[in-house]
């Protein structure tokens, strides 16, 4: 198999456990010690305990997200996504309390590999987008 082969396949079975909501699906995907760093925020989500951290509060905050994809780049040292997190706010979300709103966040998420797994993920967002989006601005 291939390293595109390899890395889009990889790709696909994370963002299937994501639409399954199977954490240990998306840890599957990862390497031993991942990182997940949202840009808008500086919030960084370590190892295996972070990023399980990071799906449940998404999870809780918005039950009915959806990441609907527009692009995908896959690349020898990772994949790029281009898609919008859709859904309804009931939760706390990335330190706003829940406004019982419906939002669609385009994001860029950059998944680079580590060895044969992802490292981990830096997702990009505008924060004023979002808080335009439930009300806040």
């Amino acid at each position: 198999m291939t390293t595109l082969h390899h890395n889009k396949r990889l790709w696909q079975k994370h963002v299937l456990a994501e639409n399954r909501r199977s954490i240990e699906g998306l840890l599957d995907t990862l390497c031993d010690n991942p990182t997940y760093i949202l840009m808008a925020t500086d919030q960084i989500f370590q190892g295996r305990a972070g990023v399980a951290q990071f799906y449940t509060g998404l999870f809780e905050a918005v039950p009915d997200a959806n990441f609907e994809l527009r692009a995908q780049f896959i690349g020898e040292e990772g994949v790029v996504e281009e898609s919008s997190l859709v859904g309804m706010h009931t939760g706390p979300l990335f330190g706003i309390p829940p406004t019982d709103k419906i939002f669609r966040l385009p994001l860029i998420i950059v998944f680079p590999m580590q060895g044969d797994k992802f490292w981990g993920e830096r997702v990009y967002f505008d924060m004023d987008t979002l808080k335009n989006q439930l009300g806040l601005a």
